[in-house]
């Protein structure tokens, strides 16, 4: 099922790290993490890193798996927040955005050249992006209501009620305030990170339409997203799924390849990149 896959997309937590917060953020690297990551570049396959995680920047994520040993660059990394710009930067150029979240979301769209909408204006934004915050300000959410029911589009970074990376669930943040908006303005928010097809066009933007890919991940929102990009799903039973919830999939939503861990995975990949095992440093 792995061989002649050339690019790959590979979530954080509960999949490469195993952590209660977002983007690996306090965690340690799952066993076989960093040799999967190691191998996989080594073998000159395109690799992304991908979180749903919003409230940092990518350079900050990545940073941290570094530090755990994962050699993953900056430009590497994806979050939900940096993947909501750039969809936002190609569908809404030249629109004043208004971030209801904090610099993992603020920060990409600056990088874009997008102009951010002060909740003080009087002028109402064009568009409004949900990601997480440690705090909401009302005045923000009163602008974000307001830009919202005079027609901005809503867009969130998640829309999943869970958070989970192998030690336990938290809520979805972002994703209670952007159904919290849509609910006073009687819109649904357009989820732009996992699994959505907004996602599924930025990576698929980002590694060409000839690479071969498989996404590999914990959840099921990865093989959702997988089925979006035309890819393979690999799914790992190290963090939000076990092997009881796939028993009552539907048959359409069960992934092409089912293993217990990345290590497992590492173990699994063709004699083409298994080769290198050992050789690289």
């Amino acid at each position: 099922m792995l061989s002649g896959v050339t690019a790959w997309v590979l979530d954080v937590d509960g999949c490469l790290m195993r952590t209660a917060s977002p983007g690996g953020a306090g965690g340690a690297a799952m066993p076989g993490a960093a040799e999967l990551v190691r191998d996989l570049k080594a073998a000159g396959h395109e690799l992304i890193v991908c979180t749903n995680a919003s409230q940092r920047p990518p350079a900050r994520y990545a940073a941290h798996l570094r530090a755990n040993g994962i050699d993953v660059a900056d430009e590497e990394f994806v979050t939900a927040g940096s993947a909501a710009a750039d969809y936002v930067a190609v569908h809404h150029p030249g629109a004043r955005v208004l971030v209801v979240g904090a610099d993992g979301v603020a920060d990409p769209l600056c990088r874009h050249g997008v102009s951010l909408a002060d909740p003080a204006d009087a002028d109402l934004a064009d568009v409004v992006v949900v990601g997480v915050a440690d705090n909401y300000p009302a005045p923000l959410l009163n602008a974000a209501g307001l830009a919202v029911d005079a027609g901005a589009p809503l867009y969130t970074t998640v829309d999943v009620p869970w958070f989970h990376g192998g030690l336990g669930k938290s809520v979805a943040v972002s994703a209670m305030i952007a159904n919290a908006i849509g609910w006073a303005t009687g819109v649904v928010p357009q989820v732009l990170g996992k699994p959505s097809p907004g996602l599924a066009e930025t990576l698929s933007r980002r590694l060409g339409a000839q690479a071969v890919v498989a996404v590999v991940g914990d959840a099921l929102v990865e093989v959702q997203l997988a089925r979006h990009m035309g890819a393979r799903a690999v799914l790992v039973l190290s963090g939000a799924t076990t092997a009881a919830d796939l028993s009552v999939l539907p048959g359409g939503q069960h992934p092409d390849l089912v293993l217990d861990d990345v290590a497992a995975l590492h173990a699994s990949l063709p004699p083409s990149v298994a080769s290198l095992r050992g050789v690289t440093q």
